[in-house]
Parts: structure tokens; sequence; C-alpha cells
């Protein structure tokens, strides 16, 4: 075995392994035949398991060898390290003359991504404010070309020019944070906020759809709590306006 790409592969993606047929000894006189050998937690995922690679002349080593390509399917599950895979080889129909076990290696450190509302100061319905999400790498991972969309709800009105945010990337235990405005129409008092992120981990593309929820109050329990400003000193001055207006006018009135 050459090598493998990628090196570790991370468990339930796609690693490409390369193996190299020499003939140490003279011309084959039939074709020799190569098969892979994909046990747990490997799958073929493209191709053939066995390759016919011809005739192969005496001495055919180094640059002048074949190689072979095999694109195989790692289980999400696998375990982390050195996961053993099979080749056997035979020339003609003859039995199997060659057979031997190779080691690819494997990375199975969990991706945890986590997505919150971090902060908002939208406080009751039928008003506008922003809405600050938070995306934490709380895996061993670092996630590459990471992009979001605030995607459509009957709950709010975007007020933000783009549903689009690119981040790029987000380092293994780093967070990063962006806001939108939106309007939430009247009697909304759950805000459902679906969301979709786009990142990558090794070339491999994830794509995760969730829903986030803000909880609002109506204006009675924002104004007991101090999140807005009651009316009622409003009211008692407008009540004492106009109180001195109609003693005004009844003074007027009595001097008649």
């Amino acid at each position: 075995m050459i090598n493998q790409d990628p090196d570790p592969v991370t468990a339930g993606d796609v690693v490409k392994v390369r193996f190299k047929i020499e003939n140490l000894w003279e011309t084959t006189k039939d074709p020799v035949i190569i098969e892979i050998l994909p046990e747990y937690p490997f799958s073929l995922y493209s191709g053939e398991k066995v390759r016919n690679l011809g005739v192969l002349y005496g001495r055919q080593t180094g640059v002048e060898a074949p190689i072979v390509d095999y694109r195989l399917k790692v289980d999400e599950k696998a375990v982390d390290g050195d996961n053993e895979i099979g080749i056997k080889v035979k020339v003609g129909e003859t039995t199997w003359v060659y057979e031997d076990d190779f080691f690819i290696e494997v990375e199975n450190e969990e991706i945890r991504l986590r997505n919150y509302i971090r902060s908002s100061n939208l406080i009751i319905p039928e008003s506008k404010g922003k809405v600050s999400i938070e995306f934490a790498n709380a895996g061993g991972y670092d996630l590459e070309f990471f992009e979001v969309w605030l995607l459509p709800s009957d709950d709010y009105k975007l007020l933000s020019t783009s549903n689009y945010v690119y981040i790029g990337d987000i380092d293994s235990d780093d967070t990063e944070s962006e806001e939108f405005e939106i309007y939430v129409p009247k009697d909304v008092r759950e805000v459902n906020i679906p969301i979709k992120v786009s990142y990558e981990v090794n070339d491999f593309e994830y794509v995760k759809e969730e829903t986030l929820t803000l909880q609002l109050l109506n204006s009675g329990e924002a104004k007991s709590i101090g999140l807005i400003k009651s009316d009622t000193g409003k009211n008692v001055f407008l009540g004492i306006i106009i109180g001195l207006a109609l003693l005004y006018l009844y003074r007027r009135y009595r001097k008649r």
C-alpha cells in the first residue's frame, strides 16, 4: 500500500487507498488479478473489487509497476486508530499466490456543532430587533468553509439585507456569531427561526438544518419586570394637564 487520502480518514467519510503491484520475477504467462477484501468498517464506495492488471513483465518494479486505486466508505462508528483491510493477488485462474493485510488510519473524533441564540433585544411581539446566533465548535475537528442561511418562517420577517452569511473557518473549541435583524408580527410569542449551515471537515461536506426558538413576553409581563417603560407616568401627566385646562375654563366661566 502506497498511501491513503485523506490520512487519517474521518469516520463516515470516503478514503482512497493506492496499491502498487511489483513483479520481482519473470514475465507472467497469464494476467495478474488483484482483489480487495473490504470488511467492517470499510465498504467499497465505487468501482470493482476485482481488477485485471494484464500480464506483468519480468522485473516490472518501481515507477513501471502498475498502481491500483480503491475508494472505500468508512462506517461512522469505526474505531479510532488503525483498521485492517486485506488484499489478494493471483496469476490467471490459479490459486491466490499472495495475500496480506494492510492498515488504514481512521480518526473518530466526534463533530459537535452547537447552534443557539446568544442574545436578542426583541422583547415583545409586533416589534423589530436584532438576534445574535452563535455557532460553537465543541468537537475535535476544525470546520472549514462555514456558511449560514436564515430560512423563511411565518414567525418573522427578515429586515437584514441578506439571509446568507459566510463565516469561513471555526477552529476546534472556538465560536463564531452572526447578527440578523427581524420583525416579529402581532401575537407571536414563540419565534421559530429555522437555519441551515454548511461546512467541510477533511474535504467532506456536511449540511445541517435546525430550528432555533426565541421566547417573547407580552406587554404586561415586560412592563412588570421593567424591560419596557410603563404608560402609567404618561397617563398621570396627561391627566394633570387636562385637569388644569378644565380648571382654567371653569374659572373663566365663573367670571362672566
